[in-house]
């Protein structure tokens, strides 16, 4: 698994970093350049409530609202092609509990390096 040659940062603050790494306490994502889930973090799935063992769609596309959709297809696709390094959105995701909420995300292209794209979510506060 992709997720087991990555270690954990010794500051959950430090958001990318020049060797970027999964840490559980963070809620991280890591996609393949077919946008496919390759490991999400504990935190990831706390956030987009999945608890335990709930399977989770492996397809990131299926899990972003139609009106995000093309967008982050596009920027992940231009990742995929190894041109694009970062992006950030403000999407729609939709939890394991059907409902759809709002994240500021942040991708960063680490294909070369580490074979994934790595994806951050920050929850944004309903009001």
């Amino acid at each position: 698994m992709a997720a087991e040659t990555l270690q954990a940062t010794s500051s959950p603050r430090k958001r990318f970093q020049e060797k970027e790494t999964l840490d559980p306490r963070l809620p991280m994502l890591l996609l393949n350049a077919d946008g496919d889930i390759q490991h999400i973090t504990p935190a990831a799935r706390m956030l987009l409530e999945y608890p335990g063992r709930q399977p989770i769609d492996p397809c990131f596309f299926t899990h972003v609202h139609s009106r995000n959709l093309q967008q982050v297809w596009h920027d992940l696709a231009a990742m995929a092609r190894q041109r694009k390094q970062q992006a950030s959105w403000l999407l729609r995701l939709r939890t394991g509990r059907g409902h759809w909420r709002w994240f500021q995300v942040r991708a960063r292209n680490l294909l070369a390096e580490q074979g994934g794209i790595l994806l951050l979510l920050q929850p944004l506060q309903q009001a």
